[in-house]
């Protein structure tokens, strides 16, 4: 009779645990709708390489797929960090690269094939991705959060883990450094 229980215990605590991953999938699924392509973007903006945005990106995702969505009070933040953080671990393993000897210049920039209707815009966005590059990392990163995003100042702080004048005097300097580079006036607003 024992057996019969721990027998019966262990077929429910199955099938709520298929029923809690089915319903964990399905907040994935919407996690996905939702943030792939902010996501994507933000990495596109980080590492100015369609490519690699898309590896990252995925390998984002992937990890996200792995966790426990219940245990996440903020999803949007907490995609936000794992791209973060992927995007400073690709930047880590380049550093190392650029040292070994078999290599012998960084990746070169490869922009690929852009249909039609999107050649006009390419050259601004080039310029910007090139602006960007040109950068500090935590300044690049405000701008792309508060200017191209359009966050608040709080969910930048969510992000990155900073204060909110810390970020306010980032943002300010990032935008008085991409004038500099792009030349002309920048909206601060």
């Amino acid at each position: 009779m024992q057996k019969f229980i721990e027998r019966k215990l262990h077929i429910s605590v199955f099938r709520s645990s298929i029923q809690v991953r089915e319903v964990m999938d399905l907040d994935f699924d919407e996690l996905y709708e939702q943030e792939f392509r902010k996501t994507y973007q933000y990495i596109r903006y980080m590492v100015s390489h369609a490519q690699v945005a898309e590896d990252l990106t995925q390998d984002t995702f992937v990890r996200i797929y792995k966790t426990d969505l219940t245990k996440v009070t903020n999803c949007q933040t907490y995609t936000r960090q794992v791209a973060r953080n992927l995007v400073y671990d690709y930047y880590r393993k380049k550093a190392l690269i650029k040292w070994l000897p078999f290599t012998n210049a960084p990746e070169q920039q490869d922009f690929g094939y852009v249909p039609h209707e999107w050649l006009i815009q390419e050259e601004d966005r080039k310029q910007l991705y090139e602006a960007l590059q040109k950068l500090k990392p935590i300044q690049r990163e405000v701008i792309i959060y508060r200017k191209i995003e359009e966050l608040s100042i709080l969910e930048t702080c969510d992000i990155m883990g900073l204060t909110s004048t810390k970020v306010a005097n980032t943002q300010r300097s990032a935008m008085q450094a991409l004038q500099k580079i792009l030349g002309g006036v920048i909206d601060e607003a």
